[in-house]
């Protein structure tokens, strides 16, 4: 799976998304987590929508910790553009990715790591406190 923790930049699939994000505006996050679709949501769309909604909290004021110093670059530049439209959105990609229909959901459970199912639930509790 390319990963080495369970956060949602701790993965290779979401460091390559991170590469494109300097020059990426809002359609790019927003494409992210669109791609995760009505089908089965593979690994690397799923870690990529992670990793989007991440950035989509963090626009809102409902970070995770320290984000890595080009998402926080772009909160700061683009982050205005983000939308409650757009927090919806994450929402609705990060529930499809840690549903059952998701192959980095069987992937973590399979290890046996309960931490990145927390950590999903903890960013799914952003976004919703976002929309309040």
């Amino acid at each position: 799976m390319g990963a080495w923790g369970f956060l949602p930049f701790e993965n290779d699939d979401a460091l390559d998304w991170m590469d494109e994000l300097d020059g990426g505006d809002t359609d790019f996050v927003r494409r992210a987590v669109t791609a995760v679709g009505d089908g089965y949501v593979e690994a690397p769309e799923g870690s990529v929508a992670v990793a989007a909604a991440e950035v989509i909290a963090a626009s809102q004021g409902t970070p995770a910790g320290n984000l890595p110093e080009n998402v926080a670059d772009w909160v700061t530049a683009h982050g205005r553009g983000i939308t409650a439209e757009d927090v919806e959105l994450a929402l609705e990609a990060v529930q499809r990715v840690a549903g059952e229909e998701s192959e980095l959901a069987e992937l973590w459970d399979d290890a046996d790591e309960p931490e990145w199912r927390e950590s999903v639930d903890d960013l799914s509790e952003r976004l919703r406190a976002a929309l309040r």
